[in-house]
């Protein structure tokens, strides 16, 4: 099957400390929002995060640590996505009775000229002018406070249209955003329908950290029984880290499918830093369908499917397979050297905002 990289021209590609963004530059302004996020009922680990307790779990020799952090990044894939559903408008209702009072009282002073006590005429007059000025004050809140949530629901209404219509513009700042709250490492750069299959398609490039990530020793057990560090061959660093790859796109695919509730297929490409981490390369280009995804068990390996689900083919080298980029295509080139140009605006940024330069 042949994959074809669309990269919308409204989407440009920028980077911020949780990875790489896409931004729009047209379309809505603003978007007033229709995730309805479920609380997790464990903690949440970016990928940074896990990528930095690897790296102290090995300085440390924190074998417990070590273990909990390398098998966290083998069930990324595990983690719930709930679908997004059609949100329930805000309340439409009347401003709370205690907040009413309150504004009433503050309209009713600053209504109530200064009278003298004993102008006692002049005092009743003074109230009761006060206290008109109070209601038409309370009335208008309503009015305001009604139209205001009035444009909620239609703004919601309208959004969560778009969403489940596929609008491109609304797929891909809805994605970016919930990626961006993961700090999963991955953007939305296209979204749009292929014409010649009638369907819904999202493309989203991820950022997976290089074979350090697998350090070469791990979590073992001594002859004694006591738990140590050990030695890795390198087929074993090998298959642990195609195991978290494999576990990363699946999961980065469930997420993808979560938000863009009309997409039926999920373009993938993953790249990694370079050896000499100067720059990225593509590791993974592949495309997952939503039945694909959805219909699996959720405990099966995801190396099979990663590997299946491949478009092009991925590249392994010598005895011990090792992962290698992937040939040069023009399409994910293009793709990857804009994320080369983002990290590095990043970097740039960096320097700028340091004090003294």
């Amino acid at each position: 099957m042949d994959l074809l990289l669309r990269v919308a021209p409204q989407v440009r590609l920028s980077s911020s400390a949780s990875g790489l963004r896409a931004s729009l530059d047209a379309g809505p302004a603003a978007y007033v929002g229709v995730r309805a996020d479920v609380p997790s009922t464990g903690e949440h680990v970016s990928l940074t995060q896990l990528e930095q307790r690897v790296r102290a779990a090995h300085a440390a020799e924190d074998v417990v640590a070590l273990g909990a952090a390398e098998e966290t990044l083998g069930s990324l894939h595990l983690d719930n996505h709930p679908l997004r559903r059609r949100p329930e408008p805000p309340d439409s209702g009347p401003l709370p009775t205690q907040e009413r009072t309150a504004l009433q009282r503050k309209a009713f002073r600053a209504a109530l000229p200064q009278v003298s006590l004993f102008k006692w005429a002049d005092r009743t007059r003074a109230r009761a002018a006060a206290e008109t000025e109070a209601r038409s004050f309370a009335q208008a809140l309503d009015v305001a406070n009604a139209v205001v949530k009035q444009h909620r629901v239609v703004a919601v209404e309208d959004q969560w249209l778009e969403l489940s219509e596929h609008d491109p513009a609304t797929v891909i700042a809805e994605l970016d955003a919930h990626f961006a709250a993961a700090e999963c490492g991955c953007t939305c750069v296209d979204a749009g329908w292929d014409d010649e299959t009638s369907r819904g398609y999202v493309t989203v490039v991820g950022r997976y950290p290089g074979l350090d990530i697998v350090g070469e020793r791990g979590p073992g057990v001594s002859s004694s029984g006591r738990r140590m560090l050990r030695r890795r061959t390198r087929s074993e660093r090998n298959a642990l880290y195609l195991s978290g790859l494999a576990s990363f796109a699946l999961a980065t695919v469930r997420r993808a499918i979560s938000v863009a509730v009309a997409a039926d297929d999920v373009h993938v490409i993953v790249v990694r830093p370079t050896a000499e981490g100067d720059g990225l390369e593509p590791i993974y280009v592949g495309s997952l369908s939503r039945e694909a995804v959805t219909l699996r068990p959720s405990l099966a390996d995801p190396v099979p499917l990663l590997l299946g689900s491949a478009v092009c083919q991925m590249q392994f080298e010598g005895s011990t397979h090792d992962l290698v980029a992937l040939d040069p295509d023009p399409h994910v080139t293009e793709v990857v050297r804009a994320c080369a140009e983002a990290m590095a605006d990043e970097q740039l940024d960096t320097l700028l905002r340091e004090p003294g330069d």
